[in-house]
């Protein structure tokens, strides 16, 4: 393979692994911040429960006090009518005990709704604090895991961009400058060609210029696909397709270029 190729290759790996660490610092901070909406989200959830318990209890006891009204109204009632001496008095009478009774009797009925509404609004305060607690954990452990995580990323993109600072100095200026151009327009300079196909467009690569770009007669030539304008290399080790882990591509295109040519 040629020389500015290889390198290219091991460049573009850098690129592309730098592009993933910055993500990774971009996503780092994101993701502590969604837990903490989440968390302050179970928090207010907590404080509205058991602000509407609290309203409950403070309901119940204004029926009690109320309830309480009317049975002292009832007994002074009752006494008055141990010494009505008229028709119309004990009439007058009796109805206010009637009125009072009722109000006792819709009073206790509210207040048991409002008892059944505590039993579940505890239910909903134990729920909500288990999930206060669960969310409290998840945002203790994101930011445990976003600083891990940006420590290790700034550290890796402070050594790969001094090793890609060195390696473009080894590429010739004219190819470098289009690769840059290519990869600025089209996120990636380079493609690998696989199986008949440039892998980034995914269009079939001509058969003579596959025979081109696989044979020896060209090894020191860059081919580029005629549909997207990449690059192309070509890797007989390497020629199925694959799925890369991250941080894997940028270990193996490393790898490649440090073997020894035969």
């Amino acid at each position: 393979m040629n020389a500015d190729l290889e390198n290219l290759v091991v460049l573009q790996a850098q690129d592309l692994e730098l592009q993933r660490l910055r993500q990774e610092l971009r996503d780092a901070p994101l993701r502590v911040t969604n837990a903490e909406a989440v968390f302050k989200s179970a928090e207010h959830g907590l404080a509205r429960v058991r602000t509407d318990l609290a309203a409950e209890e403070k309901l119940r006891r204004s029926q009690e006090l109320d309830a309480d009204a009317f049975r002292s109204k009832i007994t002074r009632l009752r006494k008055q009518l141990d010494s009505a001496t008229s028709a119309a008095q004990i009439s007058a009478l009796e109805h206010e005990i009637h009125f009072a009774e009722s109000g006792i009797r819709k009073l206790e009925d509210e207040e048991l709704a409002s008892l059944e509404r505590t039993e579940a609004l505890e239910s909903a305060e134990k729920s909500a604090a288990t999930s206060v607690d669960s969310n409290r954990s998840i945002l203790e452990a994101e930011r445990s895991s976003a600083a891990a995580t940006l420590e290790r990323a700034r550290t890796n993109i402070v050594a790969i961009e001094a090793e890609r600072s060195n390696l473009r100095t080894q590429i010739d200026e004219a190819r470098l400058s289009q690769y840059d151009r290519i990869a600025k327009a089209k996120g990636s300079g380079l493609s690998e060609a696989i199986d008949h196909k440039c892998s980034a467009c995914q269009m079939m690569v001509r058969p003579q210029r596959w025979n081109d770009l696989t044979g020896r007669d060209h090894e020191d030539d860059i081919f580029t696909c005629e549909t997207c304008g990449r690059m192309l290399f070509w890797d007989p080790r390497r020629d199925t397709p694959r799925s890369w882990n991250a941080g894997d591509r940028l270990a193996s295109a490393q790898a490649s270029t440090a073997e020894p040519r035969s």
